[in-house]
């Protein structure tokens, strides 16, 4: 793995039984790019996105981060090394308020917890929640309790506790799925901030959305690698064009 690749996955093969989900998918992702991968449904775009998160174990191949062989290992260890997702479901505390959830996600990350310790001292962890929380703009939500956020605003608040974990790599899944326009709109805002000091990944269907903020596309169908460049590269793939987009090749 060359020292512009930050994660890579080798021949990557999931079944399920006698059915293969993903089928021998190799792609290499850069350190510092926003990609997306899309596909028609049913294509394995969920699988592979499990597959990178550890939530799945391949059946053969090999999944390469930083140099280290991550596939199979325990869900704590993609964490310690700098991995955090978002899925589709919203995962929060529904009765916590906003301020709550990130920051029991920021003390997670204290190694060491003493009942007698002073609550003063996790001063560090509330402040790095107030941090997180203006990144993801819910500063002035940082009190309500999270069941009574918008859709979107329960997306970024996960997306906030996933940051908590101070990752290098970052996994969207869906990150803009059941959003209004405008929720949309922030929600690319956000990402593309976020992109700019870690490497981004995300499943999404919208085609125009990842087409306007990705360097990188990845195109899955029935399992296996389609196409994979620039956006303006797999725009015009007329293969992309065929499957993807209904529509014939010119």
């Amino acid at each position: 793995m060359n020292s512009d690749t930050f994660l890579e996955t080798k021949a990557v093969t999931k079944k399920f039984g006698d059915f293969t989900a993903v089928r021998d998918v190799s792609v290499k992702f850069k350190r510092g790019e926003l990609t997306a991968i899309i596909g028609p449904n049913g294509a394995g775009k969920s699988t592979y996105f499990n597959l990178l998160t550890g939530a799945f174990t391949p059946t053969s191949g090999e999944i390469v981060f930083n140099g280290i062989d991550i596939a199979g290992q325990p869900q704590h260890r993609y964490t310690h090394l700098g991995i955090a997702k978002s899925f589709q479901i919203t995962t929060v505390f529904p009765y916590l308020s906003v301020f709550e959830n990130v920051r029991l996600a920021a003390q997670a990350r204290v190694v060491t917890f003493d009942l007698f310790r002073p609550r003063t001292a996790y001063r560090e962890v509330s402040e790095k929640a107030d941090e997180i929380l203006r990144r993801v703009n819910l500063i002035g939500q940082r009190e309500r309790i999270a069941a009574k956020l918008s859709h979107g605003e329960q997306r970024s608040l996960e997306i906030g506790m996933a940051l908590a974990a101070d990752p290098t790599l970052l996994l969207l899944d869906e990150p803009t799925a059941g959003m209004s326009p405008e929720e949309t709109r922030d929600m690319i805002d956000l990402i593309v901030t976020l992109s700019a000091d870690r490497t981004v990944i995300l499943v999404e269907h919208k085609m125009k959305l990842v087409m306007s903020i990705c360097k990188k596309i990845i195109v899955l169908h029935q399992g296996g690698l389609l196409a994979e460049g620039a956006p303006d590269d797999v725009r015009h793939n007329d293969t992309v064009k065929r499957v993807y987009l209904g529509q014939k090749a010119v």
